[in-house]
This record gives C-alpha cells, sequence and structure tokens, in this order.
C-alpha cells in the first residue's frame, strides 16, 4: 500500500510518490513518522496533483542509526487526523567509512560472551559481562547448558536441512 523502500542505506537520499485513493493532495496533507530505537524523522510531504512526494535527504539518511525501524503514515485533512497504517523500514550501515563489519548475529555474540565467561570461571573469576549485563557468580552447569543451546540453534540456522537433536527416532508402521 506504501511505497516507502522497505530497506535504506545510511547517507542516501531517498525519494518516493505516494498516492492515495478518497484523498487529495491539494486540501490533505501526507505526514510519514519513522522511529527506531535511537532515532526519530518526520517527513512532510509536498502535494505533487496526483498524489505526494516524499524525500530524505542524504544528511537525514546519515543520522539513522543503522537496524529495524517503523514507519507509520498520517492523513490530516482539515482538523481530522487518521493513521493509515505501519510499514517495516531497514537502515543499512554505508560501508563507506567503515573498516570493520561484524555480521554475526546476537545468537553468535552471545555464544562468544559465553564461552568467554566459561573460561573466566574456570580460572577462578566469578564475575562477568554478557554483553551489557554484569553476571556474578553465575552457575557453570548453568553456562554451558546455555552454550550447548546456542550451539545447537546456530547449526540448525546455518544448515537448515538438518535434524535437531541427538537422537532420532523414525517408526515405520504397517
Amino acid at each position: 500500500m506504501f511505497n516507502i523502500p522497505k530497506q535504506i542505506t545510511q547517507g542516501d537520499r531517498i525519494t518516493w510518490t505516494q498516492e492515495l485513493e478518497g484523498y487529495n493532495p491539494a486540501t490533505d496533507t501526507l505526514s510519514c513518522f519513522i522511529r527506531g530505537q535511537s532515532a526519530a524523522l518526520d517527513l512532510n510531504s509536498v502535494p505533487n496533483g496526483e498524489g505526494w512526494d516524499f524525500e530524505i535527504t542524504s544528511a537525514q539518511s546519515a543520522n539513522l542509526t543503522p537496524g529495524a525501524y517503523k514507519t507509520q503514515f498520517v492523513i490530516f485533512s482539515g482538523s481530522d487526523r487518521t493513521t493509515l497504517g505501519h510499514t517495516d523500514l531497514l537502515v543499512c550501515p554505508s560501508f563507506e567509512n567503515l573498516t570493520e563489519f561484524d555480521t554475526r548475529d546476537s545468537d553468535e555474540k552471545e555464544l562468544e560472551a559465553i564461552t568467554k565467561a566459561i573460561a573466566q570461571l574456570s580460572n577462578g573469576v566469578a564475575e562477568y559481562y554478557i554483553g551489557d549485563r554484569r553476571v556474578r557468580y553465575q552457575d557453570l552447569g548453568e553456562l554451558s547448558k546455555r552454550q550447548r543451546e546456542l550451539r545447537n540453534r546456530i547449526a540448525m540456522a546455518k544448515n537448515p536441512g538438518i535434524i535437531g537433536g541427538r537422537n532420532v527416532g523414525i517408526r515405520f508402521g504397517n
């Protein structure tokens, strides 16, 4: 329904035209609100006769932190306000100024942190960090269990054709 791209890259200039049946660009105002965890952007459209033109400038997209965003389209008709709908938007980082980029998913990052925590515990350290969380006196058995779970989940994600678990039973009936 909405023509906003599903994915943009930081620093790119993005334009699109939105046409809506039942609304008049000469009398109605269409706005797009973009919200994410650490950034917000409000876009006002420009009527073009048939619909509304939107633009995200290069400077505006450069200020959006990479990650998932939600968009909301709202039409203003006189004193009435109507929310027309929502979309998802993914902001990708520009590689122009990056020297490295971590492509691991959250499970892989957590697995690395848990593996480091297990190593620290085996050396007598009773406090460690997993991401930005500080953990104290965690049971080694619980950490090992979580480590196995993550390893299995990562393996299944990378090889979706495999069957999970150690023991797989198959019974054939007649």
